[in-house]
């Protein structure tokens, strides 16, 4: 029971801290993974001189923190793209249609449909979690194959993406934004950055808020005040928003095992697959994606011991991370599970 009792408690607060970095454009859920590193062997001090602690369960706890953090942080992001224009490189894409939905008077709308996306997309990743593990563990090993052609692999996405345009000009317009984006990250990437108070920072916030944020603020110019806003949910056909939500967890998924691509490209491959361009489609599907992705992540670290975001990283860092290689997941993996149900059902 003081397990069970521990579990919850640290979810929360990770639960906190997910929602806290959610709500402040910039601050991403690796910034915390990242301070809790650097903390670590004062926070585990700290917890051992607690009697009912054990040693052992120090680094599954601060899993805890991090893997809710991670979560939580997917279900509130939402909130400064909606309402303040503020993308993270996850939420670019949903900047328009919330934002559409806000002038609308809809913003309240949009905010509930993202969340039952990430709420949905817990559900489904749950289910498809023992299929996912065979498929990419053996006997499948389809993870090996991956690996071995990433590069066609993200060619392919690319090609996909530019030749499914409109028109024949919208195709040469993609391509070129596709080179001039590469030219323009090849730059940024290499350009000497500093901060005021010796800390590591990124261009990446300031690149996505000029590229998406900009044109937002330009358009906003023209609405001299947002009405009123409504707080009614708007009611979304059953089978369809299960569409949006199996469709973003898959190619979620698929995210977390492939390098390079991002949560925003898996939106737009999936849309592509769906064939639904609403702004409320966008917004689930999106949100299914982030979220999902977080969830694979995690499994991915488990199954094959590869991390793919900062905070995976971090776990594997501070824990030992024991292979899945049967039907029952690790005790570890058991533990952080379990918080991700208790930060998605409080994000919710």
């Amino acid at each position: 029971m003081m397990d069970i009792a521990l579990i919850i408690s640290f979810a929360l607060i990770g639960t906190a801290l997910g929602c806290i970095t959610g709500l402040v454009p910039g601050f991403h859920a690796n910034n915390i993974a990242i301070i809790l590193l650097s903390l670590y062997g004062s926070i585990s001090a700290f917890l051992l001189s607690i009697s009912f602690i054990k040693g052992e369960m120090i680094s599954i706890l601060m899993g805890i923190i991090i893997i809710s953090t991670s979560i939580a942080h997917t279900f509130v992001n939402i909130i400064p793209s909606t309402f303040i224009g503020a993308p993270e490189e996850d939420t670019a894409l949903l900047l328009l249609p919330a934002h559409s939905l806000l002038i609308e008077g809809r913003g309240y709308e949009a905010i509930s449909l993202s969340a039952a996306g990430s709420y949905g997309a817990v559900m489904m990743a749950f289910i498809l979690l023992i299929p996912f593990r065979f498929l990419i563990g053996p006997p499948g090993d389809f993870y090996w194959l991956v690996d071995r052609i990433v590069p066609w692999i993200l060619l392919a996405v690319s090609a996909v993406l530019i030749l499914t345009e409109r028109s024949k000009m919208h195709v040469l317009y993609a391509v070129a934004v596709f080179l001039l984006s590469g030219i323009f990250g090849m730059e940024i990437m290499g350009m000497d950055s500093s901060s005021p108070f010796g800390m590591n920072i990124s261009l990446l916030f300031p690149a996505l808020a000029g590229l998406f944020g900009m044109p937002t603020l330009l358009h906003s110019l023209n609405v001299p005040s947002l009405p009123e806003q409504g707080l009614g949910e708007k009611e979304v056909d059953f089978v369809e928003g299960w569409k949006d939500v199996a469709t973003g967890t898959i190619a979620g998924a698929l995210v977390s095992l492939l390098p390079g691509v991002t949560s925003a490209v898996a939106t737009i491959m999936a849309m592509v697959a769906r064939r639904k361009k609403d702004r409320e489609n966008v917004i689930v599907t999106l949100s299914a994606v982030n979220t999902a992705t977080s969830f694979f992540v995690l499994a991915v670290l488990f199954m094959v011991e590869k991390a793919r975001s900062g905070s995976a990283i971090v776990l594997d860092e501070i824990m030992d991370v024991e292979r899945w290689s049967n039907a029952v997941p690790p005790y570890s993996l058991c533990y952080l599970l379990m918080a991700v149900v208790i930060t998605s059902l409080v994000s919710y």
